[in-house]
């Protein structure tokens, strides 16, 4: 079965939805991957390609400090 493709407001549905003392952290990759020159975050994750690169090799404490970042940059473009 394919995927549905990825919406940008998906990220705000994967907020939505975090539990933030899940085991293991959920990535918030939604599938959109490209980094935007401007904020150097990617378009769809609001992850840098530092937090992209170390996700699959950190623990669920960094994990969670990225979702952290992610929401602070995601709050902070919108204003």
């Amino acid at each position: 079965m394919r995927r549905k493709p990825a919406r940008p407001e998906d990220l705000d549905t994967l907020i939505s939805y975090l539990d933030p003392d899940a085991t293991p952290v959920p990535s918030p990759c939604i599938g959109i991957c490209r980094v935007d020159a401007r904020t150097t975050f990617c378009t769809g994750c609001m992850r840098t390609i530092d937090e992209i690169t170390v996700w699959g090799a950190v623990d669920d404490q960094r994990r969670r400090q990225i979702w952290t970042e992610v929401i602070r940059r995601r709050d902070a473009l919108r204003r």
